[in-house]
């Protein structure tokens, strides 16, 4: 019923309620260079019941965007797009929203077989941020490694633009942010609560920012919190405050990757470490490859903030940004764009 619309392009998510980090970044270039009609499609899944009846409406809404785009382009897992055979002219672009290879992601995972509907199908480009990266992808998206390409990620772009060294305020910064466990919300609620309680032993004056990801339904509350602890789901906000933050702590989260691009003090708490590499694992050895101080226990944790992180050498940071950061000039959006902008309805342009 519908056909390619040549200058449509389809910037699509279901992270979140509106565009951030990689779909921001290239949208604003596409923008800002015009001569092309942008749509755009946000909706947030977390699992709730609530977001499971809406999904069957908005799935149908986003197969008209991509039957009528040029270009669709996704960020991360989009269930619909693997439902159905695409027009051929309809070109679709994954651009993922992390960098690295750390946790298994996509087909690479333990139980990728036993879904109904094979994921991560119907996939025509992927864009990845270095070199290293590409093989891990193909696999993970079931791909010709020469349909994945190290442009660099356009979210990254505006790193160059802040400095690397930063005043210590009265009051330091300190990001947790634990990652999504797949149907099994438990683990991260038993460390998040472990968090704060342990957080209570901090001597020096700390802000607190909780990040929890989009994809965990879990009921926030933030009234019954000490007044330095800021519970949130926000992928955009999180992105916006990592700038500000003295120290990032996490379990597997690759956001720890962006954060290495600072070459401040990045911390891992694990309490599920054993559980998480049998039905998730990694593509790397993980603590050898990451070589941070590990905590399984909060209360460890706060301790070595309170009396060992004034003295923490961060050559190990600087090591990880060294890999995972090939491309230092702000301009990965645009390498991205002129890829995109190259290929057209009727022929590809082949890598």
């Amino acid at each position: 019923m519908f056909r390619p619309r040549a200058k449509r392009i389809t910037f699509a998510t279901m992270r979140n309620t509106q565009l951030v980090d990689n779909l921001k970044q290239l949208y604003d270039t596409f923008e800002k260079n015009g001569g092309y009609e942008l749509k755009v499609f946000c909706f947030h899944y977390d699992r709730s019941w609530k977001s499971r009846l809406l999904f069957f409406w908005y799935s149908l809404t986003s197969v008209y965007y991509m039957a009528t785009s040029h270009l669709f382009i996704i960020d991360d897992y989009f269930f619909p797009l693997y439902t159905l055979t695409k027009h051929r002219k309809n070109v679709v672009i994954q651009l993922w929203h992390a960098i690295g290879t750390l946790k298994k992601f996509g087909l690479s995972l333990p139980n990728a077989d036993e879904s109904v509907i094979k994921p991560h199908t119907n996939y025509d480009w992927v864009m990845v941020n270095a070199e290293d990266d590409r093989q891990a992808y193909a696999d993970a998206f079931d791909i010709q490694k020469k349909r994945v390409l190290a442009l660099g990620d356009p979210m990254l772009d505006p790193f160059v633009q802040v400095p690397i060294d930063r005043e210590l305020e009265h009051k330091r910064r300190l990001l947790y942010s634990p990652t999504y466990r797949a149907n099994n919300v438990a683990p991260v609620k038993a460390a998040v609560q472990a968090f704060i309680k342990a957080a209570a032993t901090l001597t020096a004056d700390w802000e607190i920012y909780i990040s929890i990801h989009p994809y965990v339904n879990m009921r926030l509350d933030n009234q019954d919190l000490p007044a330095n602890i800021h519970l949130f789901q926000d992928p955009g906000r999180v992105k916006q405050i990592l700038p500000q933050i003295d120290v990032f702590v996490t379990d597997y989260s690759s956001l720890l990757l962006n954060f290495s691009y600072f070459e401040r003090p990045i911390l891992l708490y694990t309490p599920d470490y054993q559980t998480y590499i049998e039905q998730q694992g990694f593509y790397v050895d993980y603590f050898n490859y990451l070589k941070a101080p590990d905590f399984e226990n909060a209360t460890h944790l706060m301790n070595f903030i309170n009396h060992n992180l004034a003295h923490l050498d961060l050559d190990y940071v600087r090591q990880l940004k060294k890999k995972n950061f090939p491309n230092l000039d702000g301009h990965n959006s645009d390498r991205v764009y002129q890829f995109l902008t190259s290929i057209n309805r009727y022929g590809e342009q082949e890598s």
